[in-house]
């Protein structure tokens, strides 16, 4: 077995708790009876990949995302829109910053961040107060590089961040489509499901924390 000399961690769902369902209630509060949702939703989901790929403004996303939920601008505001996105980030995994840290402390690994993230959730997580960043020493973003996990091109860019070998290399995902997009490249996947789970996994690569 290969000795790992770098992790490749996922942000949402991994680091920090998603609930997109937060959004949806606070856009429709007013409303919450009188429109069908879940078209309009798979719609909005489709469409916000261009945006988490940098490719749209905050005000085109603005003006697509009422347009395609069916909600006039004249019932929220610009501002009062991406209050409503931003609350999609719920928390941060206290446990898993733990195990980040340690990694980080011990100095025998590099760490990538590698996320499928829009400018208005980047800039609400480094607003906040989410010091865990600082551990990484490389991060890289959709928005940023314009491609999207599991798009494989994203994964070879963090592998030549690493300067390893694929096999050097784990990486941490809730998304099983990514993770298994990765390992077609070589690299060693976790599917991240809770911090216990996944210190029993890292034990498997000789990893304890």
């Amino acid at each position: 077995m290969s000795a790992i000399k770098a992790f490749i961690i996922d942000l949402g769902g991994v680091l920090v708790e998603l609930d997109i369902s937060l959004f949806f209630q606070d856009i429709y509060a007013p409303f919450p009876m009188s429109r069908p949702k879940t078209p309009f939703m798979l719609k909005f989901f489709k469409q916000s990949e261009k945006y988490h790929m940098g490719q749209m403004s905050d005000a085109d996303f603005y003006h697509l995302s009422c347009e395609i939920l069916q909600i006039k601008h004249s019932e929220i505001s610009q501002a009062q829109f991406f209050d409503a996105f931003n609350k999609i980030i719920s928390g941060i995994n206290s446990e898993m910053v733990q195990i980040l840290r340690k990694i980080a402390q011990s100095k025998q690994y590099m760490l990538i961040c590698l996320s499928n993230i829009n400018q208005s959730h980047w800039d609400y997580l480094n607003a906040g107060c989410c010091d865990f960043l600082d551990y990484f020493d490389e991060i890289i973003l959709s928005h940023h590089v314009s491609l999207l996990k599991p798009d494989q091109r994203i994964f070879k860019l963090a592998i030549e961040k690493a300067a390893c070998k694929p096999q050097e290399i784990i990486y941490i995902d809730d998304g099983i489509k990514n993770v298994k997009a990765a390992e077609l490249l070589g690299i060693k996947g976790i599917i991240f499901q809770d911090a216990s789970h996944l210190r029993k996994e890292l034990k498997k690569f000789g990893i304890k924390i």
